[in-house]
């Protein structure tokens, strides 16, 4: 029975930690020491691992080869930039901060946050300067 609910929680592209490169796993621990809960995933050709740092939700991506293309962690609304959150006020009055998090690639940090208004969502990257950013909406 637990088998069945295992197989009907997880996602398809779900591996098991084995089934993970030794670099990745490599650069995963020494970036990540204190990681807990660690779950992987086959993204394309990729590695995303799921995992908690303390009590914060982290997501790290990694290539094949063990290289961190990028991580995200869980970002509460007051802990946001100032630049960031007056970025929202101007360009989404009316809209609550439903989720947040920092985007970390290419030594830039990014802040992306899920918008809700009337019961609708939305979703937007930002700059640390508050700016609207070009960087896709990582999920």
């Amino acid at each position: 029975m637990s088998g069945s609910l295992f197989a009907c929680d997880k996602n398809s592209d779900d591996i098991k930690p084995g089934d993970v490169p030794a670099a990745v796993t490599e650069t995963f621990s020494s970036t990540f020491p204190d990681a807990q809960n660690v779950e992987w995933e086959k993204k394309g050709e990729d590695y995303e691992a799921e995992f908690d740092v303390a009590t914060v939700d982290y997501d790290a991506l990694f290539s094949a080869s063990g290289t961190l293309l990028k991580h995200k962690y869980d970002v509460p609304e007051a802990e946001l930039p100032e630049e960031v959150k007056a970025g929202i006020s101007q360009n989404y009055a009316g809209f609550r901060v439903d989720d947040a998090d920092a985007v970390v690639q290419d030594g830039n940090t990014y802040y992306q946050v899920e918008l809700e208004k009337d019961n609708q969502e939305q979703k937007y990257v930002f700059s640390s300067d508050g700016q609207p950013a070009e960087q896709p909406y990582w999920d």
